[in-house]
């Protein structure tokens, strides 16, 4: 009986081995610098964090306002966005992010629509004046997130652009 199971262990390693040499070598790359570094970003590495959102696939450019504060500006669905910094000293070591689209004020837009909008989406809130409307997510990075999150974070984002501007904005 022990030798039976000896045999059947034996058998299922090599199974497994032979499994594991015809698997993609996807699982086996190296995670990136900063999932290694505990997987944790804060607003004081603007670089970093537009790294990273390349390599999860949004369009990023990193520059600076007139302040000299980063700013990140990318593309995400039909829209272009910006992920301002704040909470800066001397245009680092931020504390904090807003993520903001804003497009020309549609016609059909006024309080109630906007009112709707942000009762319904607890993360984002519309704004708008005469000419210009506005979807901003505030996002605090004081303490760190980790990757997985801000990840998470994004694609929220991403989603909620998406209902604005098929529902606000009108694009199909």
């Amino acid at each position: 009986m022990l030798l039976q199971k000896r045999a059947f262990g034996f058998a299922a390693l090599t199974l497994a081995a032979w499994a594991s040499l015809a698997a993609p070598h996807a699982a086996a790359q190296p995670p990136s610098a900063e999932r290694v570094r505990g997987g944790m970003f804060d607003a004081s590495d603007p670089a970093g964090i537009a790294r990273f959102m390349e390599r999860t696939g949004y369009r990023v450019e990193l520059r600076s306002d007139a302040k000299g504060d980063p700013v990140i500006a990318g593309r995400i669905s039909r829209s272009d966005y910006l992920m301002q910094f704040y909470e800066c000293e001397g245009g680092s070591f931020c504390n904090s992010v807003q993520l903001v689209v804003q497009v020309p004020k549609p016609a059909a837009l006024d309080g109630d629509a906007a009112n709707a909008f942000n009762a319904r989406w607890r993360y984002v809130r519309i704004t708008f004046d005469q000419t210009q409307a506005k979807l901003q997510m505030d996002i605090n990075l004081d303490a760190g997130v980790t990757a997985d999150n801000l990840e998470d974070t994004l694609d929220i984002w991403r989603q909620l652009v998406e209902i604005f501007e098929r529902e606000i904005v009108g694009a199909r």
